[in-house]
């Protein structure tokens, strides 16, 4: 799944889910990740490239703005991954 699918689905989830300053500081976040790695598919981004960003955006933050940061981004991450192992029902009524 490409960046931008990914982020939009998460964005979603959290619109319907989350308070209001919860999305604020997610689409903050997701939207500069976006914007710095590109629209490459997930699997394609690698370690260097989250730590690269996270670097990017924490550099002179106090250490619990690094926190949220962080915990944002792993949160999106293990979102995706929930997401992709959940089973999915199809019209006929069976789970795959």
């Amino acid at each position: 799944m490409k960046v931008s699918k990914a982020i939009k689905v998460c964005l979603d989830y959290h619109r319907n889910h989350s308070k209001p300053n919860t999305v604020r500081s997610y689409e903050a976040i997701l939207t500069k990740f976006g914007f710095i790695v590109g629209d490459k598919g997930l699997e394609d981004i690698s370690s260097e490239d989250i730590l690269s960003f996270l670097d990017q955006i924490t550099g002179g933050t106090k250490q619990q703005t690094k926190r949220t940061r962080y915990s944002h981004l792993a949160a999106f991450y293990n979102y995706r991954q929930s997401e992709t192992r959940r089973p999915r029902k199809i019209a006929n009524g069976s789970i795959s």
